[in-house]
C-alpha cells in the first residue's frame, strides 16, 4: 500500500513531533522546570502520538482510524 495519500498528514505529524520535542527541551532548559513538568510530559506524549501516527500512515496500517483521532485531538 503506497503512503501517497497520507503524505500530507505525515509531513504535518513529522513537524508536530518537531515542534513538540523542541518545547520540551526549551521548558527542560528554564529555571522552573518543576513548574512546567506537565507541559514537558504532555510535549513528550504528543511528540509520541504525532511519530506514532507518522509511522502507521506510512505503513498503512489498520489502526489509522484509531491512531490519527488521538493525534488530532
Amino acid at each position: 500500500m503506497s503512503h501517497e495519500p497520507y503524505a500530507a498528514c505525515i509531513e504535518a505529524c513529522n513537524a508536530c513531533a518537531v515542534a513538540c520535542n523542541h518545547c520540551a527541551a526549551s521548558c527542560l532548559e528554564g529555571q522552573e522546570v518543576k513548574m512546567m513538568a506537565k507541559c514537558i510530559a504532555l510535549d513528550t506524549d504528543c511528540a509520541a502520538i504525532c511519530q506514532l501516527a507518522s509511522a502507521a500512515m506510512a505503513r498503512g496500517s489498520e489502526h489509522l482510524a484509531a491512531i490519527c483521532p488521538l493525534c488530532a485531538e
